[in-house]
């Protein structure tokens, strides 16, 4: 199976791969953001998460798309974000976040 093209390309040296690192960002998530896609069309869940050793747990009912289509081995990504804070300039184009994030 060929794994997708997953290098940071804007700013890639304030990005990370420590995996310790990943494991403390997802730890403080309440809410993470599942993507996937059945028949071509694109969804984007919010979902309750935590993580138990290397294993990412979701929250969801068996019935619900998502856990139907994930269950089937159906590819998925994962992202949590935490904003840290907002950097405001003189105009919008200029103002900027401080945030972590994870993508897996």
């Amino acid at each position: 199976m060929n794994q997708p093209d997953t290098r940071m390309r804007r700013l890639p040296e304030r990005g990370s791969k420590d995996f310790e690192l990943a494991c403390r960002i997802i730890d403080e998530a309440r809410v993470c953001h599942v993507g996937f896609a059945v028949d071509g069309q694109p969804y984007v869940l919010p979902m309750a998460c935590a993580r138990r050793d290397r294993d990412l747990l979701l929250h969801g009912s068996v019935a619900s798309r998502l856990v139907k289509v994930l269950g089937g081995g159906a590819p998925c990504c994962v992202t949590v974000t935490h904003l840290d804070g907002l950097v405001l300039a003189r105009s919008a184009f200029h103002s900027s976040m401080n945030y972590r994030s994870v993508m897996v």
